[in-house]
């Protein structure tokens, strides 16, 4: 009994912080607030945003300014009585803008554009993991505790009737035997308790830390595990489709492998790029040392002419990228069908499961009443009631069960169509 009594203050006790009540809703938040994966998710979108502001300076002007100078330590000598300076140097500014290259800025844009969509959907999709997680850390923990506070009550009914045996034990009524059997099924209550003690605390640490606060914080949970809100509506894969993220995302990257082939074909186009250089420095044959400014207007073009088949093949790999993103979506196309229509059996039948054990509890309920008035009267052996508390126990378990995995079922529909 004193083990009992420690587990029991154990579970009572924090160890330093105040107990807060959180509904599911609030424990979600903060798991979103906290969330490193999803902190990570949102770099990318912010990487994703940068890489396309930085294509898009692709489509302006660029302009440098460079500078050299160099000494000549020989005396060279240009015509007779007439010596070269040591000294040469300049600076140049130069303006560059392309006129054209096949398009490929522009294709470099939209392909960034698409990579930023990508990386938001990523988000997204991180998202409904991290609240399915947070679902089932939850319902775990209110389900624990529903099985800890069972286990605790059961030990009280054997303690009970283990006074009861003792007492008759005493008067003589009984024999050693009953007393024995029942203190063995008190000690195997016992042992189940403190199972459900550990279990309860376990969970309750992973709540914690998937929040971001101490792991031995006594957190209160506010929803109740045997609450059962409307059956959500069936929706058709067709619906899923459009709302999953991981679907979106493999829709985007086909047409990102689309407009990474068009890149590698304008790879292969001609270019053209004007400019204009303005230098000052001095002069390449440097007689007199004077320094003096010098404007070029300039255009260069390349066409491509032959590469022994070099864009063919790199076409054909795009190409094939192309196809290979299109199948993994009708993969994906597939195990999403799948995913919502076992989520939506699971929903269903773990509903008819709880109306089943609800109704077995009651029975059992109403067996263990029977067995033991019928005990204390002298009417049935002690057996028959520690028979019918182990089916009490095993029917209240199972209503907890049943429950827990409608609440687990349910938040898989919810992830199956990405309708947190």
């Amino acid at each position: 009994m004193k083990n009992i009594l420690w587990i029991g203050l154990l579970l009572c006790l924090s160890a330093g912080s105040r107990a807060q009540s959180l509904t599911l809703q609030q424990y979600r938040q903060r798991v979103l607030d906290y969330n490193q994966e999803i902190k990570q998710s949102q770099e990318a979108v912010n990487a994703a945003v940068y890489a396309l502001k930085s294509v898009k300076t692709g489509f302006f002007p660029k302009v440098d300014i460079t500078g050299s100078y160099s000494y000549q330590i020989e005396n060279v000598t240009f015509m007779p009585g007439t010596d070269l300076k040591h000294d040469n140097y300049s600076a140049e500014a130069g303006l560059v803008q392309n006129i054209y290259a096949g398009s490929a800025v522009r294709k470099q844009y939209e392909a960034a554009r698409l990579q930023e969509a990508i990386a938001r959907l990523g988000e997204e999709y991180t998202v409904d993991n991290i609240l399915y997680a947070a679902d089932v850390n939850y319902w775990t923990v209110v389900a624990n505790r529903n099985l800890y506070d069972i286990a605790d009550r059961f030990v009280n009914i054997v303690s009970e009737l283990f006074d009861v045996v003792g007492k008759r034990f005493t008067e003589g009524a009984i024999s050693k035997t009953d007393v024995l059997m029942v203190q063995s099924r008190l000690k195997e209550a016992e042992v189940q308790l403190n199972t459900s003690a550990t279990n309860y605390r376990t969970s309750l640490q992973t709540l914690n830390i998937m929040m971001g606060i101490a792991a031995d914080t006594d957190t209160g949970l506010a929803d109740s595990i045997q609450h059962i809100s409307a059956l959500p509506l069936r929706q058709e894969v067709d619906v899923a489709l459009k709302k999953r993220p991981d679907y979106l995302m493999a829709e985007q990257d086909i047409e990102l492998a689309r407009v990474q082939t068009r890149l590698m074909k304008a790879s292969y186009l001609p270019n053209l790029a004007v400019g204009i250089k303005e230098k000052w420095g001095t002069t390449l044959i440097n007689i007199d040392g004077d320094k003096r400014f010098s404007t070029i207007a300039f255009a260069n073009l390349n066409i491509p002419v032959f590469y022994w088949g070099k864009r063919r093949q790199d076409v054909r790999v795009s190409e094939v990228q192309e196809q290979m993103k299109e199948l993994e979506r009708s993969k994906l196309s597939d195990q999403i069908s799948l995913e919502l229509n076992n989520a939506w059996v699971n929903l269903t039948e773990s509903l008819k499961k709880v109306a089943i054990v609800s109704s077995s509890l009651d029975i059992a309920h109403d067996n263990l009443v029977l067995n033991t008035f019928s005990y204390n009267e002298g009417k049935l052996p002690v057996i028959d009631v520690l028979s019918a508390q182990v089916t009490w126990l095993q029917a209240y378990t199972n209503v907890v069960s049943a429950y827990y995995q409608y609440k687990v079922a349910l938040a898989e529909y919810e992830r199956a169509l990405s309708g947190f």
